[in-house]
This record gives C-alpha cells, structure tokens and sequence, in this order.
C-alpha cells in the first residue's frame, strides 16, 4: 500500500491522547491539512487539548519532497520555535526525528498507515528537564 499522509493533498482529523510531564492524560483532537507546492510540500496543523483552560498547539511545516524515502522538513512553532527534522519512511511507517534551533528541545514521531484513509500516530517531546508530553492519536483522512 502506498503512503497517503504527507504524499497527497488534503485534510486529516486527529483524536486521541496527549500526556504530560507527570503523565496526565488530556484529550486531544486536530487538524492537518496538506497541500503541495512544485518544490514544497506544506502541513498546517492545528492540535487542541481538553482541559479548564484548553490549549492550542500549531505547527506550520515545510516539507522538501521525499528522495529515497527521506525528507527533511522545519516547522515554527509558536511555544518551541523553529524545530528541524526528517522523516523517513520503513514499510509501514513514517518515522521523524527533530530538534528545535536552540537545542533545547527534541523528539520523535511513528506515523503507522492503517488503510489508505488512516494511520495511528505516536511520539514523544523532550525538553533539557526531560519529558514534556507525548501523545497517542489516530488520523482519519477526511473524504468529500
């Protein structure tokens, strides 16, 4: 099965689980929608988290298209800064590592392909004090 996350245009909705630094769970539901340039793909996420006070988090991602099965990519985030990864994609999965400019913060991401129209996203935050969150969700590719 080929790829559809990332490597075609459209929207995918997000739900699922996000933990804290001391593992409290919060609810999560999102938005990303991908769309390509001739030599840029883009990702406007949007992710919302439960709660009294619900948070925001967005990222905007520049992707370079993929070559060999790897990209790079940068994102700004408006809590993190600039993060810089890269994806790879083995089998199944698309795997990315990344790092904001400062050092401060890193991570990675396991983005695991269901259907054609679904995939099972799971990754983790770090800051220099250790885990800041990590999160567990399911992306639905929005049809019509």
């Amino acid at each position: 099965m080929k790829h559809t996350f990332l490597f075609t245009e459209g929207v995918w909705i997000a739900s699922g689980v996000y933990y804290d630094e001391n593992n409290n769970r919060l609810s999560v539901e999102g938005r990303s929608e991908i769309t390509h340039k001739k030599k840029l793909w883009l990702n406007k996420s949007i992710m919302t988290l439960s709660g009294d006070e619900p948070v925001e988090i967005r990222n905007d991602y520049e992707i370079a298209p993929f070559v060999n099965n790897v990209a790079g990519w940068q994102s700004v985030n408006p809590r993190l800064g600039t993060l810089i990864g890269r994806f790879a994609v083995i089998e199944d999965s698309i795997l990315s590592l990344y790092s904001a400019g400062s050092g401060e913060f890193f991570g990675s991401e396991s983005l695991t392909q269901v259907s054609e129209f679904e995939y099972t996203g799971k990754g983790v935050l770090y800051g220099v004090a250790g885990k800041i969150y990590s999160w567990s969700v399911r992306l639905e590719k929005e049809i019509g």
